[in-house]
């Protein structure tokens, strides 16, 4: 392993130790000397990775942030209906947030602007992006007669988004539904809300 590897492999353990204890204790009550003791450094090892907790933040959403975006774009350049589409993306959605719960829900529950005006923009704009994306795909079933006509398209998404978004509150790992058992349950409630009477996927 190269030195440029291991610095990438020790960055990445620090970003989610980071991310963890931000999540759970708030980012203002976690201190850099925090983050080391869970790494097992010394705090003053963890400045040769970062400045601050602010540039660990900055690190932790870029590296992140895309993910989910990314995602949906695969989803919307495939070949399957609509329907199976907002399936498919729901899936996607929920596993980004539980595979990255604790960065999710820094993004969800803390005052970025008051931390970094800078993050807090970068996470605006790719939460604009991948909203727009999933209006590209409610309006595509519209146009293709898979979802109902009277649809607004802007509140459909802030509900279908937000509903996913729920899970970071509620959803754990080997509880009573899975995350495929959820994710179907979504799907289920949202298509019937939309789909047109009589139309594919109904």
């Amino acid at each position: 392993m190269t030195v440029s590897e291991k610095r990438a492999r020790k960055v990445e353990q620090i970003h989610a130790a980071a991310a963890r204890l931000f999540a759970e204790r708030g980012f203002h009550a976690t201190r850099m000397a925090d983050i080391a003791a869970a790494l097992d450094m010394q705090a003053g090892s963890l400045y040769y990775y970062a400045e601050s907790k602010e540039d660990l933040l900055v690190g932790i959403v870029e590296s992140r942030v895309g993910v989910a975006v990314a995602s949906l774009r695969d989803v919307l350049a495939s070949e399957a209906s609509v329907t199976d589409k907002i399936r498919t993306a729901i899936t996607a959605h929920l596993r980004a947030f539980q595979e990255d719960a604790d960065i999710y829900s820094i993004f969800n529950f803390e005052r970025l602007g008051d931390i970094s005006p800078e993050v807090a923009e970068h996470v605006d704009r790719r939460g604009r992006e991948y909203e727009a994306l999933w209006g590209d795909l409610v309006r595509a079933g519209v146009q293709g007669g898979e979802l109902r006509r009277d649809i607004d398209v802007r509140v459909t998404v802030k509900a279908i988004v937000g509903l996913c978004n729920s899970t970071l509150l509620w959803f754990r790992p080997g509880g009573r539904l899975s995350l495929d058992e959820v994710s179907g349950e979504f799907a289920a409630l949202v298509l019937a809300g939309l789909a047109a009477t009589g139309g594919p996927g109904t």
